[in-house]
């Protein structure tokens, strides 16, 4: 960890560059900041006092953090090709190991941090319990360390600020938005739209099943939902329902809660992104190593 942190590139994207900009433009970044404070305030006093649930913090939180995360990463690699200083750092005696660390360390510090200003957001919410909280730090961190390490290969590939930027908030809306409308519309035309996503989960009662069900969502398409994180913000907070009485059979959700226990739900999901992350961020250091070649 000290290594890390004696990473020139690494202090220089968390503090040095920060404090630049600070410098330059005192008073816009600082204008911006109190703006961005007394609204960050407004919001959490709003969510506290209206009681919201789980799901509205969390559909706020993965909101931000849609829009954020991208911005932390996204020009990381071609501002060095635009500016025409990666001959420069290529001069330095940086390995590409410190490099990639440099670059993708100071990313994932400012996604850990931004999962911890929505602490008090998740941590204040009524009507869930220890394991929605988990789940949703996970959901929510795994989520934008997977956008930063999307950003950080395409700014690597596509050697394009603009580019880059289109291409990851573009990709956002067809993955979390349009696929999954494609995919829920045409099974509502066959009539398994309720079936594929809610009632398959409803008869998951062991561990066994739940493997299962994650296999036939793979194969089914079902994952494409699954794996959203705005429908697992939503399947989060019927989890933290509480069980309704013997006399109140109207909305009994107890088969379901269950179900999203035995399948980890969040937890898996989070390990998908994590996953994913990894892989983008292995081949974006295997290309810096070829390029670098030291």
């Amino acid at each position: 960890m000290r290594a890390l942190w004696e990473n020139p590139l690494l202090r220089y994207h968390l503090l040095g560059a920060t404090r630049h900009r600070w410098q330059r433009q005192p008073w816009l970044y600082g204008t911006a900041t109190l703006g961005i404070g007394l609204v960050y305030l407004l919001v959490l006093q709003l969510t506290v006092f209206m009681e919201a649930a789980i799901g509205v913090t969390m559909g706020l939180a993965l909101f931000v953090m849609c829009i954020a995360a991208p911005l932390m990463a996204y020009s990381l690699f071609s501002s060095e090709y635009e500016k025409q200083t990666w001959e420069s750092l290529a001069l330095t005696r940086l390995t590409a190991r410190e490099i990639f660390w440099g670059k993708y360390g100071a990313a994932l510090t400012r996604v850990a941090l931004t999962t911890l200003l929505f602490a008090p957001f998740i941590l204040g919410t009524p009507r869930t319990n220890s394991y929605v909280t988990a789940a949703s730090f996970a959901t929510l961190f795994g989520w934008g360390t997977l956008l930063v390490s999307v950003s950080l290969w395409l700014s690597f590939k596509l050697k394009r600020t603009l580019n880059t930027a289109a291409t990851l908030y573009a990709g956002q809306v067809f993955v979390l938005w349009l696929l999954p409308m494609l995919y829920t519309t045409a099974l509502s035309l066959n009539y398994l739209s309720d079936y594929i996503l809610r009632d398959l989960i409803s008869s998951v009662q062991s561990y066994t099943d739940a493997f299962g069900t994650w296999i036939f969502a793979l194969f089914n398409g079902a994952f494409i939902v699954y794996a959203n994180p705005f429908f697992v913000a939503t399947e989060l907070e019927r989890m933290g329902e509480l069980t309704p009485y013997w006399w109140d059979t109207q909305h009994d959700w107890t088969p379901y809660q269950e179900g999203l226990y035995f399948m980890l739900w969040g937890f898996v999901q989070s390990i998908f992104y994590l996953g994913l992350a990894l892989l983008l961020a292995g081949l974006t250091y295997r290309g810096i190593k070829i390029s670098w070649r030291k």
